[in-house]
């Protein structure tokens, strides 16, 4: 089906992007490191929405858009379908990542301390300046400070359930799943999935449409290293460290499979510092993975594989709901002939009754 041709359509169109231009050009003087270094948190939502570990390129995608999130992570996902892959990373061990913050709210006392790094959880949020008190800042390097989950000991005395695991993980980039879907493609998409749609998606469950309350066992930040097989020498190389936010959630205790009472957990991962978005994918793979948990009927979207898989990746919906301001000319005007032919129709049979 084509639409009309419009007269002077291009034309308008390329005025369009040049207006475009002019909006955003203040913000191509903003310097790529002041971004990377002020606005960390809005770099690290963009490369993980956009699915591409560059801060250099989610600040350039950000000023791009002039600051649009959604439209900066549509930029980086496109700019990563061009980009050439030579191979495969080695798979991540998150016990391994070197530590900037680490906590738990279900242990006060945990191997290391629990590590507060640098947030702002424990401040009054008013926009008003609020001069903390002077502090002795003790000094701290994460390069030694690798420590395994709080919830290490549990899972050591067979005391978590173990969900089966896959032979080789699903790549959703190269080939997406039908159903049943495997674990890793629920994760690749939740990975990647729009902030502000996991967190939606995640409270409902939280708040009535099923009953997962769950406590933070351990909530990670740091750096991870990357590693590949040399295609020569066929061995370990590091070719790299990205900065990861991990977090694995404890459910209830209930009866596993094979009869024994067991605790339930839902784990998240995303690049960048990510604590809410982590924590998100978390309860909802706690929703997903442990029907008993849950309760109510078939109301609990977040136990819903096809609602995860197709309704939280921002780029995709930001896709969909932005392509209505496309032209649909025709589409419409079939609409209106159709309700015009209807109207005349009807008017003509009520007409034909009077006559009676």
């Amino acid at each position: 089906m084509a639409y009309y041709a419009i007269k002077g359509g291009e034309e308008a169109i390329k005025n369009s992007l040049k207006y475009y231009e002019d909006l955003t050009k203040e913000a191509q003087k903003i310097d790529d490191d002041d971004l990377i270094n002020g606005l960390t948190f809005s770099i690290d939502k963009v490369m993980s929405e956009g699915s591409l570990y560059s801060k250099k390129l989610a600040a350039v995608a950000i000023k791009r858009s002039a600051g649009d999130l959604l439209n900066a992570s549509f930029f980086l996902r496109a700019h990563r379908s061009s980009c050439q892959r030579i191979g495969i990373a080695k798979e991540l061990d998150v016990n391994t990542m070197r530590l900037r913050r680490r906590i738990s709210s279900a242990f006060k006392d945990i191997e290391g301390g629990q590590v507060l790094g640098a947030s702002n959880d424990y401040e009054i949020k008013l926009l008003v300046d609020l001069k903390n008190e002077k502090v002795n800042i003790e000094d701290y390097s994460n390069e030694d400070n690798i420590i395994k989950s709080a919830l290490t000991p549990l899972r050591e005395d067979n005391l978590i359930k173990v969900l089966k695991k896959e032979t080789e993980a699903w790549d959703i980039t190269r080939a997406f799943p039908n159903a049943p879907y495997p674990r890793s493609a629920v994760h690749q998409v939740m990975s990647r999935g729009e902030s502000g749609s996991l967190l939606g998606f995640a409270y409902t469950s939280m708040r009535g449409y099923g009953d997962v309350h769950p406590t933070i066992g351990d909530l990670r930040i740091g750096e991870l290293d990357i590693e590949f097989i040399h295609p020569f020498t066929k061995k370990d190389v590091k070719i790299g460290s990205i900065e990861a936010t991990a977090v694995e959630s404890a459910g209830t205790f209930n009866k596993d499979e094979d009869g024994q009472t067991r605790l339930t957990t839902g784990f998240g991962f995303c690049f960048g510092k990510n604590e809410t978005k982590a924590i998100s994918i978390s309860i909802i793979d706690l929703s997903l993975y442990n029907d008993s948990y849950t309760v109510g009927t078939e109301q609990i979207v977040a136990s819903d594989f096809e609602m995860m898989m197709h309704h939280v990746d921002g780029i995709e919906s930001f896709g969909f709901a932005n392509h209505y301001k496309l032209p649909h000319y025709v589409t419409f005007q079939a609409d209106y002939q159709v309700f015009k032919s209807a109207s005349k129709y009807v008017k003509e049979q009520e007409q034909k009754e009077e006559r009676k």
